[in-house]
C-alpha cells in the first residue's frame, strides 16, 4: 500500500495537471473570442496546437510536480488537497476534452483552419452546455468526496444534453445531436470518479498511524525524567 506521502504527492500531482488543462482552456476561450471580436471572420489562433499544447503541458506538470513532491519528507493530513485533487482535474477534463475530441474529426474533414472556426462556433452554440456539464461534474465530485448521495452520470448527461437544446435546437438539432454523442464517453469517466474516490479512501484508512506512536515513544523519557523532581 502506499504511504501517506505517496498520496499526496499523487494529489499534488492531479492538481498540477487540472490547473494545466484550465490555464489552456481560457487560453483557448479567449484566443477563440479576440479572433472573433477583432475580424469580420474568425481568425485563425492555431487552436490545433493550442489544444495539443495543453495537453503535453499539464501532463508534463502533473508528473513533475507529483515526483517533486514524492522526494520530500512529510506526512500531511489524510485529507490534506483530497477535495482538490479530485475536483480540479475533473473541471478541467470536462472543460477540455469535449473539443478535444472534435479535433480529429474536424481535421479529417477540413483542416486545422476550419478547426479554429469550430472552437469559435462551440464557445457561441454550445458554450452553455459545456458549463452546464462542467458544473454537474463538479458537483458529483464534491458529493462523493463528501460522503452524500451523488448525481448520477445519467442525470448530468440529461441535464447537459437539454442545456446544448436552448436556444439552438432550432438549428436543424445539431447542437444537442452533436452534444449527445461527445458525451457518452463520459458516462464511465463519471462511474470511473467513484471508484477513484473509493479507492483513496482505502488507502487512506490502511495507512498505519506510525508518527503518533513514534510521537508518544519521543514524549516518554520526557515525563520519567521530571518523576525525580517531583519526588526530590
Amino acid at each position: 500500500m502506499p504511504t501517506m506521502s505517496q498520496i499526496f504527492a499523487r494529489r499534488a500531482g492531479r492538481i498540477a495537471f487540472g490547473l494545466g488543462l484550465l490555464v489552456g482552456v481560457a487560453s483557448l476561450a479567449h484566443a477563440a473570442w479576440s479572433g472573433f471580436v477583432g475580424a469580420h471572420n474568425p481568425a485563425r489562433f492555431g487552436a490545433v496546437r493550442l489544444v495539443g499544447l495543453t495537453w503535453f503541458v499539464a501532463i508534463l506538470a502533473g508528473a513533475v510536480v507529483r515526483a517533486i513532491a514524492a522526494r520530500l519528507r512529510w506526512r500531511p493530513a489524510a485529507e490534506a488537497l483530497f477535495a482538490e485533487s479530485v475536483m480540479v482535474p475533473t473541471a478541467g477534463i470536462a472543460l477540455l476534452l469535449p473539443i478535444t475530441l472534435h479535433l480529429p474529426v474536424v481535421v479529417a474533414v477540413a483542416d486545422a483552419g476550419a478547426f479554429d472556426f469550430w472552437v469559435t462556433a462551440s464557445l457561441w452554440i454550445s458554450g452553455s452546455a459545456h458549463v452546464m456539464f462542467a458544473a454537474l461534474c463538479l458537483l458529483r465530485a464534491r458529493q462523493l468526496i463528501a460522503g452524500r448521495l451523488a448525481i448520477t452520470p445519467r442525470a448530468i448527461y440529461v441535464a447537459t444534453l437539454l442545456t446544448s437544446c436552448v436556444p439552438f435546437v432550432l438549428l436543424w438539432a445539431i447542437p444537442p445531436l452533436l452534444v449527445a454523442v461527445t458525451a457518452l464517453p463520459f458516462v464511465p469517466m463519471l462511474h470511473a470518479l467513484q471508484r477513484l474516490v473509493d479507492r483513496e479512501r482505502a488507502e487512506i484508512r490502511a495507512v498505519p498511524e506510525l508518527p503518533r506512536a513514534i510521537a508518544s515513544v519521543e514524549r516518554l523519557p520526557r515525563a520519567v525524567a521530571v518523576q525525580p523532581r517531583r519526588g526530590a
